[in-house]
């Protein structure tokens, strides 16, 4: 089997463990915890530890330091809990949302996880003075909600809308229009779209992205101080051509005058993110992104320090590169990333499976096999693992398309099928191919969900199914794998979904991708007061604190993908030009 991804690229380096930049708190002298008195100076403390953003390293050890020292540790948000540990990088929306929580219950202690390590540093229970997050009134006990009505991410109207009202208003507050300055309403926070309605591969955990977070993500390169949002909730307007990437065309990437150095810090990047780190995987993913853009190759510590997105920490990596042409952390990385990203890499095993595994003493596919308990999905990956990792070329995709063509057609010859992703936006190689079936009449799709399925399945091309049917709204997707006949063919990930006729455009559109561009396309929506989802693009939609819905808007028309960019303000982008 060939070596993948990390194994790859350091395919001779021994793996040890890297403590030069984790932040454990300072061991406790022996003579100290011999000490009753000393080992439980946190015995008033009952601690919910809130991983998220900290990973799941860091939080182990801080219910192991809390416990230690006489404390206790809940698994759970109960009442018993005095203090709920969060990141340093956390804010009062977001930690109240992954809590579940509407109010601040009374005794609640809501702290940085810098307190913990302060106090185990002065070895004694220190005040939160300094270390507390803000709690807003709004999630105050007893308090009642602001009132007024709930704000809204764009200009104009957001009362109940008829469709031309709706159609007007998008139009009006198009970037091609002379009141384009995309602004942004001050309670949002650019949140990330959720998986499967609004994206492919998100987390709800990544919902409270800064919004210089989402923009870098969106544009490729960080904002400028000057261009992001002040206390009145209003942003220097600018081109929508030189901000956001959907209104860019791929073809116009520029050059990568840094190769060398981003190709290093991906590998980082890409370890974080089978560790489950993943907002440290977000902080050089940033990084990254910022340097791919910059117009030249970089010369100094200097010049990497006046780069917006790019902090010092992350210009010492790189001045390190710049010196060496190496970086010694690359030669540290756990002997644990390889054996997750393999595991990782198995259909149905995401990061926490992985970990679990490793966990469990796991260390190859081979102990996979013989001893984990594994779901009938992942059993299938593991048995397809080399073939779902091995790209196929475009061609074999193609013909995919048209087996499926062919036997969808063979029960109505009117029905339409077309296939995504990579393939249609032209790549060479393709990871999966997903194809669209619809009828132009807007119901000859019903019923034939099952019957194109059955029919797949007694031909033999279908040869496992990983997911029967998922059901997403009036649409109906099956995951599974096929083989075209003949010698020497290997499995393929295949999806199929039907989708009616009236929600074809935009389903072309999210399933064609790349998921970077569809990422820009909603954000640019969300400023508008529009959402767009693989359904629909909908207008007048009104959204509360924190950026979520309280009213979903009205569906505008959309008869083909090129009615979306027009709505939007964008010009038209072919498929090959969305390979961002």
């Amino acid at each position: 089997m060939a070596l993948q991804g990390i194994v790859k690229a350091f395919p001779k380096r021994k793996k040890v463990r890297d403590e030069s930049e984790r932040k454990v708190p300072a061991k406790v002298p022996k003579e100290e915890e011999a000490g009753s008195v000393q080992a439980e100076w946190l015995k008033p403390v009952t601690a919910y530890v809130l991983q998220a953003g900290m990973g799941q390293a860091r939080a182990e050890i801080f219910r192991k330091q809390i416990v230690q020292r006489g404390g206790r540790v809940c698994d759970q948000l109960s009442p018993a809990v005095t203090h709920v540990l969060v990141d340093e990088g956390m804010n009062c929306g977001r930690a109240f949302r992954l809590l579940r929580l509407d109010s601040f219950p009374p005794g609640l202690q809501l702290v940085k996880a810098a307190w913990l390590s302060s106090c185990i540093r002065e070895q004694r229970l220190l005040s939160t003075t300094g270390h507390s997050i803000f709690i807003s009134d709004r999630y105050l006990a007893g308090q009642d909600p602001p009132k007024g009505p709930p704000q809204v991410l764009a200009k104009g109207n957001v009362e109940p809308q008829t469709e031309n009202d709706a159609l007007e208003q998008a139009v009006a507050t198009s970037p091609c229009s002379s009141d384009s300055s995309g602004q942004r309403d001050a309670g949002e926070t650019g949140q990330l779209a959720q998986r499967g309605s609004e994206d492919e591969g998100s987390t709800r955990e990544e919902a409270a992205v800064t919004l210089g977070d989402l923009e870098a993500l969106i544009s490729g390169k960080d904002c400028d101080t000057s261009s992001r949002e002040n206390d009145g909730g209003s942003a220097a307007a600018s081109p929508i051509g030189s901000k956001w990437v959907c209104a860019q065309s791929s073809e116009s990437k520029k050059e990568n005058h840094n190769q060398p150095i981003t190709e290093k810090l991906e590998v980082l990047a890409k370890a974080y993110s089978v560790q489950g780190d993943r907002w440290r995987a977000l902080g050089y993913s940033k990084a990254i992104n910022a340097l791919k853009s910059y117009h030249k190759p970089l010369a100094s510590y200097q010049e990497a320090c006046q780069i917006p997105g790019i902090g010092n920490r992350m210009a010492e990596k790189i001045k390190e590169i710049l010196e060496s042409g190496h970086l010694r952390k690359l030669d540290h990385i756990s002997e644990s990333v390889p054996v997750l990203e393999a595991f990782s890499n198995i259909w149905g095993a995401g990061t926490k499976t992985a970990q679990m595994w490793y966990q469990q003493g796991l260390r190859s596919l081979d102990d996979v096999r013989a001893k984990a308990s594994l779901t009938s999905q992942q059993a299938i990956g593991l048995k397809h693992y080399d073939d779902f990792l091995e790209r196929m070329p475009w061609k074999e995709a193609s013909e995919i398309e048209q087996t499926v063509r062919k036997a969808a057609q063979s029960l109505n010859p009117g029905l339409a099928c077309v296939a995504c992703g990579s393939y249609r936006r032209g790549k060479p190689t393709c990871g999966d191919v997903d194809v669209l079936v619809t009828h132009p009449d807007g119901h000859s799709h019903r019923g034939v969900f099952g019957k194109l399925l059955d029919s797949l399945r007694k031909s033999g091309f279908l040869t496992d199914d990983l997911v029967s049917q998922e059901d997403s709204g009036n649409q109906k997707k099956y995951l599974g794998v096929c083989r075209l006949p003949g010698p020497g063919q290997r499995h393929r990930r295949l999806d199929i979904i039907v989708v009616p006729y009236s929600e074809f455009a935009c389903a072309l559109l999210y399933f064609t991708g790349s998921a970077h561009f569809n990422r820009s396309m909603r954000a640019l929506a969300k400023t508008k007061g529009m959402s767009l989802s693989e359904h629909a693009l909908t207008a007048g939609v009104v959204r509360g604190a924190g950026g979520l819905k309280v009213a979903p808007g009205l569906a505008l028309p959309t008869p083909t993908e090129k009615d979306v960019f027009v709505l939007l303000g964008l010009p038209y982008r072919e498929p090959q030009e969305r390979d961002w």
